[in-house]
C-alpha cells in the first residue's frame, strides 16, 4: 500500500483520527504542549536514576550490569509513577483522544543502548512484528515518542508493504503466560510473536521525529525497532490504547495474517474508571 505519513498540528476529531489509523496512515502530532513538560518529567527521572548528566552516553560510564540494573529500577519507578501517567494522558487528550472512550495497557519507557551487548532483558530490541499478532485486539492503537532526539539508525523501522500482505509467523502458538514462566526461570523465549520466513525490507520506512511529537499507528503495523549502532541510547515512551466502542463493534485494522487463539481483551483497562476491555467493550451493554 502507498502508507502515509500525515503530520498534524493541533488535534483531529477521535473518530476521524481513529479511521485513518485503521486505514493504515501514520500521524505525527506535532509539538504537543504536554510532551513538552511529559519529557522533561522523564529526562529529570532518567537522570535521577543513572546518576548522569549524560543520559544518552551513561552507559559508557558505569559497569554493563550496573547499568541494565539501573535501567530496570528506572523502568519500574516510571511505570508506577502517577506523574507520569497524567502528563501522557494530558498529552492524548490534546490530540483529540475521548479519555472517556479508551482503555490502555501500561506506559512502558524503553531504552534501546547502543551495541549487542547491551541489548538484554528490558533493554532489548523488539525484532519484526505485529503486536495484533500477540493481542489479536484489532482496534489497537499505538503512540510512541522519543525522550531525546533521534536519528534514522535510532527509531523504529515500518514495513507498509505488509499492510496488506500476510506474512507467516508464529502467532498461532505463542502464549504469554509461557513467556511470562519462561522469563522468570531466566530462559531465553521470544517476547512477541516472530515471522517464520524472511521480511522483505524493501518498503522500510524509518520515521524521525522530535521531543514533544507524539507517533499514532495501528497494531496491525508490522514494525521492529531499528538496530542501534549509534553510540548513542534510544529512550523512548509508548502505550497502546482501544477504543471501547470499537472493540465492541469490531470495528479496525484489518486481521492479513493473526493466528492467535485468543482475544487479549484483559490486558487493556480503561483509563477512567478501572474496568477491563473486556467489561467496557461488552456488546451486550452496546
Amino acid at each position: 500500500m502507498a502508507l502515509a505519513v500525515r503530520e498534524i498540528l493541533g488535534s483531529l476529531a477521535d473518530e476521524e483520527r481513529r479511521q485513518i489509523v485503521y486505514d493504515g496512515d501514520l500521524l505525527v502530532f506535532k509539538a504537543v504542549s504536554p510532551m513538552r513538560e511529559f519529557c522533561a518529567f522523564t529526562d529529570a527521572l532518567i537522570r535521577e536514576s543513572l546518576d548522569t548528566g549524560d543520559p544518552v552516553r551513561a552507559q559508557f560510564e558505569m559497569d554493563r550490569d550496573d547499568y541494565l540494573a539501573r535501567i530496570e529500577t528506572l523502568q519500574k519507578r516510571f511505570r508506577e509513577h502517577e506523574d507520569a501517567k497524567r502528563l501522557f494522558l494530558a498529552a492524548l487528550e490534546s490530540t483529540g483522544v475521548d479519555l472517556g472512550r479508551i482503555c490502555w495497557d501500561w506506559l512502558y519507557l524503553r531504552v534501546l543502548p547502543s551495541g549487542e551487548e547491551y541489548a538484554s532483558g528490558r533493554a532489548a530490541k523488539l525484532g519484526h512484528h505485529r503486536d495484533t499478532w500477540s493481542s489479536n485486539v484489532y482496534s489497537q492503537t499505538n503512540w510512541w515518542a522519543p525522550i531525546y532526539p533521534i536519528t534514522a539508525g535510532r527509531t523504529l523501522a515500518f514495513y507498509p508493504d505488509y499492510w496488506s500482505r500476510p506474512l507467516n509467523n508464529t502467532s498461532g502458538v505463542w502464549d504469554l503466560e509461557e513467556v511470562r514462566v519462561r522469563r522468570r526461570a531466566g530462559e531465553p523465549v521470544a517476547l512477541v510473536p516472530e515471522p517464520e520466513e524472511p521480511v522483505d525490507t524493501a518498503s522500510e520506512l524509518r520515521p524521525v521525529i522530535s521531543p514533544g511529537d507524539l507517533l499514532c499507528f495501528s497494531g496491525a503495523h508490522l514494525h521492529a525497532s531499528v538496530p542501534n549502532a549509534t553510540g548513542i541510547a534510544r529512550f523512548s515512551v509508548e502505550a497502546r490504547t482501544v477504543d471501547t466502542g470499537d472493540a465492541a463493534l469490531n470495528v479496525g485494522a484489518p486481521n492479513v495474517d493473526g493466528a492467535s487463539p485468543r482475544v487479549a481483551l484483559n490486558w487493556f483497562r480503561e483509563v477512567r474508571g478501572g474496568a477491563s476491555l473486556a467489561e467496557a467493550a461488552d456488546p451486550r451493554e452496546t
